[in-house]
């Protein structure tokens, strides 16, 4: 998934840590087509906009579908940061 992700996403290399995770949760769970289907969201990323792209997240059938995930998915790509669950 990393190298596709590498190889079809402009923006994925520039990307921290917390932020590519969380790209490629997704692609996991919906496949990279799926993923390169939240067009809105992938612009927000590549420009930056972190908080925009965490709202689009969260604005779609598949947060719906996935509940706590998404949120906790979401709130990584809008602050960059490693939930604490994960730190523990």
């Amino acid at each position: 998934v990393w190298l596709a992700l590498v190889s079809r996403l402009e923006c994925f290399s520039r990307l921290d840590t917390v932020r590519q995770a969380v790209l490629i949760d997704l692609a996991f769970n919906m496949g990279v087509n799926g993923l390169l289907g939240f067009r809105k969201t992938l612009v927000l990323v590549a420009g930056g906009k972190y908080g925009e792209a965490s709202v689009e997240m969260m604005d779609s059938q598949w947060a719906l579908q996935t509940g706590r995930r998404a949120s906790r998915l979401s709130e990584m790509m809008r602050t960059g940061q490693w939930p604490e669950e994960v730190l523990r």
